[in-house]
């Protein structure tokens, strides 16, 4: 299995995350929250509690090396290549309307979406092995390949979190990153610069909504 160094060893990532030492450090706006309890038990083993009254959606990656530690009647869970939920903003309107007001979107490193081009003739394959023609297969991928790369892992991040924050304007959006060499969450430094940056108020314009996917 390819598990990569920890982060804070990774000259790509280590000026730019903030490491999590204690309660002190996660922002004030997720505390007593369940962004709160999400990131004290994956850092620090505390327990979660499921009420059964779900106020948490997360969103992270297909990474096959990172699962996440939460107990059922907990969060709701959307997975897609990236973490970012780019066309499932119908499902985040869903759980919305069942009771979320927290979103945590987890980015993380070494991401294959940042690797798509490099691997577009595997994924080919893959669907020829499925039956489809290899003409199709290749117009599909080479369509997909541009809506789901990812240039870095932590701009990627940076650009949905600002991209949600447009779309939901009332709900409280957590952006963290995860090693998966020890699956400690950190928080971008880039928080700090843009959380405030052009604050949003009235309605989304309608034009933003119709261009979805």
């Amino acid at each position: 299995m390819n598990i990569p160094p920890p982060v804070r060893a990774d000259n790509k990532y280590r000026d730019l995350l903030k490491e999590i030492h204690s309660r002190e450090d996660i922002p004030e706006a997720w505390r007593d929250t369940p962004i709160e309890s999400f990131v004290m038990s994956q850092n620090f083993g505390w327990p979660i509690a499921a009420t059964g009254k779900v106020e948490l959606l997360i969103a992270t990656c297909i990474e096959f090396r990172y699962s996440l530690p939460i107990p059922k009647m907990y969060a709701y869970v959307i997975r897609r290549a990236s973490g970012r939920v780019i066309g499932s903003e119908f499902s985040v309107g869903y759980t919305l309307s069942q009771g979320v007001r927290y979103l945590i979107i987890i980015g993380h490193n070494d991401c294959g979406m940042s690797k798509v081009y490099e691997k577009a003739p595997q994924v080919v394959q893959a669907f020829i092995d499925q039956g489809w023609e290899k003409e199709v297969a290749e117009e599909y991928v080479q369509k997909q390949a541009a809506r789901h790369a990812i240039k870095d892992e932590l701009e990627a991040l940076r650009e949905e979190y600002l991209r949600l924050r447009n779309v939901f304007r009332k709900l409280v959006i957590a952006p963290l990153f995860v090693c998966l060499h020890d699956s400690k969450l950190y928080i971008p430094k880039w928080l700090s610069e843009v959380q405030h940056e052009g604050e949003l108020n009235g309605a989304v314009p309608s034009e933003l909504i119709r261009n979805l996917p």
